[in-house]
């Protein structure tokens, strides 16, 4: 029951990339309050993310749900590009102001970052229990 919760969540949060990639490149990349350091940062994450992390979470998933070891290695996989993604996030809004933006854009940002570090962690440590088991 565990591996369709963790596999459901690995798909919403593949949808969400796939989603907010979506969203800054018709929105975001357009708006002209948006810094060249900002745009410049973000720019450089559609092929980590749509290339690797997402990937990840909807292979890790599908392992998760056919009871497959890949599975397990995806899982394990995509929680450390999580964490990898939130730490580096984070970073960078704290050195960048980008916690001080709007309050709409604070919230989505302390929204991402948290799904990331929190997310990430959780993936790690359920893969590493299969393995352990």
């Amino acid at each position: 029951m565990l591996n369709i919760i963790i596999a459901i969540l690995q798909i919403l949060l593949g949808i969400g990339f796939v989603g907010f990639w979506i969203f800054f490149f018709l929105v975001e990349n357009k708006n002209p309050e948006n810094t060249e350091l900002y745009l410049a940062f973000e720019r450089s994450f559609p092929i980590p993310d749509l290339g690797w992390i997402t990937p990840s979470l909807f292979i890790s998933a599908a392992g998760l749900l056919f009871n497959e070891v890949y599975g397990i290695f995806f899982c394990i996989i995509s929680g450390s590009a999580l964490v990898f993604l939130g730490l580096l996030d984070i970073s960078f809004n704290v050195q960048n102001g980008g916690y001080k933006k709007s309050l709409s854009d604070t919230l989505m940002n302390l929204a991402i970052n948290l799904i990331c570090v929190i997310m990430g962690p959780i993936f790690l440590y359920y893969g590493w229990t299969l393995i352990t088991l």
